[in-house]
């Protein structure tokens, strides 16, 4: 009969340890430069922070990636992929982000 009891503790402090991780919201980040994307493409590309930030693996250039250009949108956000990812990068004090330019 005790064993119930603690499979019930054990459970709810689970589900509590698991609770923010899963209310974590998506950050998303927009500028644009120019008069914007006129629609024609777009390219994502991911980087990687490790050691709380200090190293970043990675180098996602806007200006390069929009090549010749004058409007785009640079959109970072932080989504659902970089949420499963998480789990693995912590092992390594690491998170990562989504860069996408819109041209």
């Amino acid at each position: 009969m005790r064993t119930r009891p603690r499979l019930l503790t054990l459970g709810l402090a689970l589900a509590a340890a698991l609770l923010p991780a899963l209310l974590q919201g998506c950050m998303v980040h927009r500028h644009r430069v120019g008069v914007g994307p006129n629609g024609l493409s777009s390219e994502s590309h991911r980087q990687v922070y490790i050691f709380f930030g200090l190293l970043r693996l990675g180098d996602v250039d806007p200006q390069r990636l929009a090549g010749d250009v004058s409007g785009y949108e640079v959109v970072t956000e932080y989504s659902f992929v970089d949420f499963l990812l998480q789990p693995f990068l912590l092992v390594i004090t690491g998170t990562s982000r989504t860069v996408t330019i819109h041209r």
